[in-house]
């Protein structure tokens, strides 16, 4: 069993001792319901069914693997727009932005996981040959009935009573069946050139100040470039303009902070929203959750009242 999927002991008061599950109304007939699981390494696991909401651009640390369940679900990715109908297997690679939207007016239901990098590696380096290093999906959406059964059963496993090592044992399935059948080794692309390095630059200063209220002339002036210069350049290869991609960082950052307790009123105070409404209308735009149904989901928020689902 990889290191990242690490047996624990029962919480008291978790369903079926596999951490907090909430649900969320988003609006008429939409619904989410996200899981936390200790047990299975502090995966995050999420049952949806969007109509209206559209997901803003937004990326995730972890990979993104899932199984459209209903209806067909656009969003754009890498550069292009995809499509993943009923019955299809959804692929994300972690860092790449990418929005989300129904396509017919019933909306889409779909299930989702969201494994860190270093469990899909672990999972890699056990299954060895060509998947040895960090594992990279090439194609965002695939038929694969196989892996969206998976997907399926190991989701059952979870909202119904069942042990840990039946737990463990369908998370290693899934991500074993997806790993050597959609996946190969990660290779970076290298960059040279002035503007790369001013958007590395302005991307490293954003992500170790994301409270900061910077202005356009302050991260221009980290690499010499003109406002406008470094606008275009920096839209062209992050595909966010500078506050869009300031603002995701901030939800990411929040995410991190509700986890470990930290209110959402606190939280928007320590990343530079306006307001704690500010936080939440950004964080459900990409998340689908409220920040408070999202801290509650992962059992660390212990004070204070929900937000309004």
């Amino acid at each position: 069993m990889p290191p990242s999927l690490p047996p624990s002991a029962p919480k008291q008061g978790a369903s079926a001792a596999h951490g907090l599950a909430a649900s969320a109304r988003l609006g008429p007939k939409e619904e989410s319901v996200f899981w936390r699981s200790e047990e299975l390494g502090g995966l995050e696991l999420l049952k949806a069914t969007y109509i209206t909401h559209t997901f803003a651009p937004h990326s995730h640390d972890g990979f993104a693997l899932g199984v459209i369940e209903r209806g067909t679900e656009a969003f754009r990715y890498r550069g292009e727009m995809q499509y993943a109908p009923a019955g299809s297997v959804v692929l994300v690679n972690p860092g790449e932005l990418h929005t989300g939207h129904a396509v017919q007016e019933g909306g889409w239901t779909y299930r989702m996981l969201y494994p860190e990098l270093q469990m899909l590696e672990d999972v890699a380096a056990d299954l060895g040959g060509r998947l040895r290093g960090t594992p990279f999906f090439r194609t965002a959406v695939v038929d694969d009935p196989d892996a969206a059964l998976r997907i399926r059963a190991l989701h059952a496993s979870v909202e119904q009573p069942a042990s840990t090592l039946e737990r463990q044992s369908r998370l290693l399935a899934a991500l074993s069946l997806l790993l050597a059948r959609h996946s190969a080794p990660h290779v970076e692309v290298s960059h040279s050139g002035g503007e790369h390095e001013a958007v590395r630059q302005a991307r490293d200063y954003l992500e170790a100040y994301p409270g900061e209220n910077v202005t356009l002339e302050q991260l221009a002036g980290l690499s010499g470039l003109s406002v406008f210069h470094f606008v275009r350049v920096f839209r062209r290869e992050v595909g966010l303009p500078p506050h869009a991609y300031q603002i995701e960082l901030r939800v990411r950052r929040a995410r991190t902070l509700l986890r470990q307790g930290l209110p959402p009123g606190d939280v928007a105070a320590a990343l530079g929203f306006s307001d704690q409404s500010h936080l939440t209308r950004e964080f459900k735009r990409r998340v689908g959750l409220t920040p408070g149904r999202y801290a509650t989901s992962a059992g660390s928020f212990k004070t204070g009242s929900l937000d309004a689902p």
